[in-house]
């Protein structure tokens, strides 16, 4: 943590990579974003300053000659710009914020498949986590374990026990 600064040339955004500062992003991976983005080259874009303070806040530069100088303000995974000097029409796609997003969002679905793989019925290839499922504990050897059945209650006017009553189904 704590506040850190310091003037970093690069001459291309591959050189960027792991900073001497206390919570600062790898700009390599930034930098990858932007890849496509720009049809400057990236051996003219150099990061001037990186601040970076404990409540995990990051401003940094790029300068590209033919623009100026773009400043972002990173706060966790957004990137915002804060102002850009000289020439405005040369300013990057705003792809980083987009980026994000759709990288969280891939990191989601990716839980979400493994959970599904996981609970998948082998048989009928289907997820126990999208429906209500047909078997309620898996089936066992018999002669292993004792036989466990539903009984009524004394003194309870209950009907038999359906497949209903265990998926939220009226009874």
């Amino acid at each position: 943590g704590g506040y850190g600064h310091k003037d970093l040339p690069r001459s291309t955004w591959d050189g960027c990579c792991k900073l001497p500062i206390g919570n600062s992003y790898m700009l390599e991976e930034i930098g990858e974003r932007f890849r496509g983005a720009s049809t400057e080259t990236f051996s003219k874009i150099s990061v001037f300053s990186i601040h970076t303070y404990e409540n995990r806040i990051e401003l940094w530069r790029m300068h590209v000659p033919s623009c100026g100088v773009l400043q972002y303000e990173r706060t966790h995974k957004t990137v915002v710009p804060t102002c850009f000097e000289e020439e405005r029409k040369c300013i990057f796609d705003f792809v980083i914020v987009l980026w994000d997003l759709k990288c969280w969002l891939l990191e989601v679905a990716e839980v979400i498949y493994k959970l599904q793989e996981e609970h998948n019925d082998s048989d009928t290839n289907v997820s126990n986590l999208s429906a209500c499922p047909k078997k309620i504990l898996p089936e066992v050897n018999a002669s292993s374990t004792p036989q466990i059945t539903p009984a009524k209650a004394d003194n309870n006017d209950l009907t038999d026990l359906k497949e209903e009553d265990f998926c939220g189904g009226e009874v």
